[in-house]
């Protein structure tokens, strides 16, 4: 699993080399799934075997699609148009644990979800910003984690 870290609001996320153009959305797939410890998603049934929800890697394909996109290109998050390299810097801080929360998150929510590549492009980059407020809120709210 991923080393979770703390990160405070004077504190910088630790940078990443800069994402270079990448050749294919499946070269790109194989970055995001390397990103986000695709593998620690599986989980075993009674013989051993593995297996992972496919929303993981239907997750991990928008997250490809928004790296090969052009950084000057525009897209909707959360309503409103973003430079696409702003995206692309906000995902490149995607963990395990900011995808196994938008799982979390989606699986819970009770209303029927229109356009669902949308929320869950929205649900990834918001991820980014409000993981440590989630897991507080829980804790505080005698939730559990």
């Amino acid at each position: 699993m991923s080393e979770n870290k703390n990160y405070f609001s004077c504190d910088e996320v630790p940078s990443r080399p800069s994402r270079r153009p990448v050749p294919s959305l499946f070269q790109a797939l194989k970055e995001a799934k390397e990103q986000v410890e695709y593998e620690c998603f599986a989980t075993f049934d009674g013989a051993g075997n593995p297996h992972i929800d496919p929303i993981y890697k239907e997750l991990c394909l928008i997250i490809a699609e928004v790296y090969v996109k052009s950084p000057e290109s525009y897209m909707r998050i959360h309503g409103e148009n973003m430079q696409v390299r702003i995206v692309q810097e906000v995902f490149e801080a995607l963990t395990h644990d900011h995808v196994e929360l938008v799982v979390d998150n989606f699986k819970a929510q009770t209303r029927r979800i229109y356009n669902k590549t949308a929320y869950l492009q929205t649900s990834l980059y918001n991820s980014v910003f409000e993981i440590e407020a989630h897991y507080t809120n829980l804790v505080k709210s005698d939730g559990v984690i």
